[in-house]
């Protein structure tokens, strides 16, 4: 099976620093995939150079079995690599369903103004109202973005990426700074999706990494430090240690307090 994604010693440096370091990494079609690690492991440095934000110094990017490595940012998310961002990206001052117009517009390549209802075609507010359903928010079309609580903006933001028709999500932590209830909502949207989405998950929180995976893999200083299945990794003594200091290790890894 061809791999949706390939790391291929991938590595970007700043100056003598290498906060990714020859990474090997391999994601298949409709897996959920999570990468987490100590803070500074080189996580977020890694999302962005896979995402074209940073360039790589060293290695390859492979998607759909094509070197994107040389491609900007918004030509791999037209070749359907898509990331979403630690902090919301939305039209804040247009409608929940016109966020979501807008981005069926972008795939069907249809012109649109910004002093007009971008779901003005009725095709197009046919399928935003399907998306905006899909991830529970088609009782809120009518309202501002801006009107949404932080964890409905992460709901709208997964709407509009399914209006992208993608093939591969990379999700920035997306439940940071949601309290417990919609943190279970966003899990729950997240295990409602298509099968044959594939995702890539950076997140801090390991109740939601374990509950979603189907495969973790650690960085620590750059590297990959294990990947596996998340009870193999979960029971990995190094990826323990590599935790120590940052919070107690048994609450972190056996879902206890944190």
């Amino acid at each position: 099976m061809t791999p949706v994604l390939e790391l291929r010693g991938l590595t970007h440096a700043y100056g003598s620093l290498r906060a990714v370091d020859g990474v090997d990494l391999s994601v298949l079609p409709g897996e959920r995939h999570a990468l987490i690690g100590p803070n500074g492991a080189g996580k977020s440095t890694l999302f962005a150079t896979v995402a074209g934000t940073l360039p790589a110094t060293g290695g390859s990017v492979l998607f759909d079995g094509q070197d994107i490595t040389a491609l900007s940012e918004s030509e791999r998310a037209r070749r359907g690599l898509l990331r979403t961002y630690q902090h919301s990206s939305l039209f804040l001052n247009c409608s929940v369903l016109d966020n979501v117009a807008l981005a069926v517009q972008r795939v069907d390549r249809v012109a649109y103004r910004f002093d007009r209802a971008a779901r003005r075609f009725g095709r197009t507010e046919t399928r935003a109202r399907r998306h905006l359903e899909s991830v529970g928010l088609i009782g809120r079309a009518a309202d501002d973005a801006a009107a949404l609580s932080h964890g409905e903006r992460r709901q709208l933001e997964v709407a509009m990426v399914l209006a992208s028709q993608p093939s591969l999500v990379m999700f920035d932590e997306p439940t940071a700074g949601m309290s417990a209830a919609e943190t279970e909502r966003f899990a729950d949207l997240v295990e409602r999706l298509p099968d044959d989405l594939t995702l890539l998950i950076v997140e801090h929180d390991l109740d939601v990494v374990f509950r979603l995976a189907d495969r973790v893999t650690v960085l620590h200083l750059g590297r990959v430090l294990a990947s596996g299945a998340p009870e193999q990794v979960r029971a990995d003594n190094a990826v323990r240690s590599a935790y120590l200091g940052s919070a107690r290790t048994d609450d972190l890894f056996n879902g206890g307090p944190r």
